[in-house]
């Protein structure tokens, strides 16, 4: 009996200690992440051929994938194709800088690059020839002082992209190789490449989830390329395309739009193809284009929700366009436009939420054409409209909650289109060929 005593305690002192220990082996245990074999893990840059480790460490693993980037910028002719046989998945970017390479297929394997893709001052690369199994591009395409890229050849099978950048390509032409993108979900900017003629071989691009954005393409006359495109929800900025003609081909674009912006455009002479698009968010801003007539295209906008800015449009003439718009949210500024005689074609605007600035109109003779305008929040500035002779087409403004300057107006002499109206801040009148103060225009001695 007393043996059987002894050994109880023995044991439960030798369980607890396996209990205690097994607990303590568990607390410490860390989990170890282990790169899969077929994945090189970092970035391969090679800046000449006299260093090819990285690409032989690559090439002698038989690694398929790269975590990492890839930088090719040597000027030498490097054989990649060499080393890149098993190359299926890059995570991060490819980044191609002054390589001498004739076309892409030392990327034959390549399925999927998870960041961008990126080709600059490459002299010989005519387009993208040679990734034909390429299929994913999860950021921006890039192309950039490439001057023999003709198109984008070899991106068949690209369907989707965070954005696309073409700039300063003398030798583009086309958007050929992109004909099945579908989507991009950022911005399509389109700068400097003067043999571009239009957007040709986007032909499957629905959507833009960013802007729509082309400066100084010197040839380019038309959106023909983009016959399936029903959205930008971004900005459409135009600026700098002296031979653009037409907007034809944008009439499938169905939805509002951020803003607005077309400049120095001298060929444009009105707005057709912009005919669905319901309303701009923002500015419609308008500057240096010599023959456009009027805003013919901007018919089913009823709301303009910031600034319209119409400046140095030598052959405007009327507002026609704008016949559905009822409420403009900020400014309106109107100078410099020539043959602009009155402001016939905005018949149903009710009031404009900013100021309303006229200045420099050669022509302007009145106003008539505003007559359902009752409200103006923001100041009025009338100046320097050399051949106004009268506020006529006024008549139904009755509030105006700030200022009114009305200065240097050399032939303007009738008032009295405004003599009902109710004023809260002050009038500035001067230099005009009739001055009265606003006392004498309320109390009628609004002529002369």
């Amino acid at each position: 009996m007393r043996k059987f005593n002894f050994w109880v305690p023995v044991l439960f002192f030798v369980m607890v200690l396996s209990i205690l220990s097994c607990k303590k082996s568990t607390d410490t245990t860390t989990e170890t992440v282990v790169t899969p074999p077929n994945v090189f893990n970092g970035s391969i840059n090679v800046y000449s051929s006299g260093n090819d480790t990285l690409l032989l460490r690559f090439l002698n693993g038989k690694y398929n994938t790269i975590s990492g980037n890839i930088i090719l910028s040597s000027s030498d002719p490097i054989d990649y194709k060499k080393y890149f046989v098993n190359l299926q998945m890059i995570k991060g970017s490819i980044t191609l800088n002054k390589i001498p390479n004739k076309d892409l297929s030392f990327f034959s394997t390549l399925r999927s690059v998870l960041g961008s893709f990126q080709i600059s001052a490459c002299p010989e690369l005519t387009s993208f020839t040679g990734v034909a199994s390429l299929d994913t591009i999860g950021s921006a395409i890039i192309v950039e002082r490439n001057p023999k890229l003709r198109n984008f050849t070899g991106l068949e099978r690209v369907v989707k992209v965070a954005s696309i950048s073409a700039i300063a390509n003398p030798s583009l032409v086309s958007f050929a190789g992109l004909q099945n993108l579908v989507t991009i979900l950022g911005t399509l900017g389109v700068s400097q490449n003067p043999a571009l003629p239009s957007l040709t071989g986007l032909t499957g691009l629905i959507t833009i989830g960013g802007d729509l954005n082309l400066t100084e393409n010197l040839n380019f006359s038309g959106f023909s390329g983009l016959a399936n495109l029903i959205e930008v929800t971004g900005s459409i900025s135009l600026t700098s395309l002296p031979t653009l003609n037409s907007l034809s081909n944008l009439i499938p674009v169905n939805d509002t739009i951020n803003s607005l912006s077309i400049v120095d455009c001298n060929s444009l002479t009105n707005l057709q193809g912009l005919n669905n698009i319901p309303c701009i968010k923002n500015n419609l801003n308008i500057v240096s284009c010599s023959n456009l007539l009027n805003l013919n295209g901007l018919t089913k906008i009823d709301t303009i929700r910031g600034v319209i800015v119409l400046n140095k449009l030598a052959n405007f003439n009327s507002f026609s366009g704008l016949g559905g718009v009822k409420y403009i949210k900020k400014d309106v500024r109107i100078s410099e436009c020539n043959s602009l005689t009155n402001m016939t074609g905005m018949v149903l605007l009710d009031s404009i939420g900013g100021g309303f600035v006229v200045q420099d109109n050669a022509k302007l003779l009145n106003f008539n054409g505003l007559v359902k305008v009752k409200t103006i929040k923001g100041k009025v500035e009338i100046l320097e409209n050399s051949s106004l002779n009268s506020l006529d087409g006024l008549e139904n403004l009755k509030n105006l909650r700030n200022s009114i300057d009305i200065y240097y107006n050399s032939n303007l002499s009738s008032y009295c289109a405004i003599k009902s109206l109710t004023l809260a801040g002050t009038a500035y009148i001067s230099q005009n060929k009739y001055s009265p103060s606003w006392a004498q225009i309320k109390a009628g001695s609004c002529s002369k």
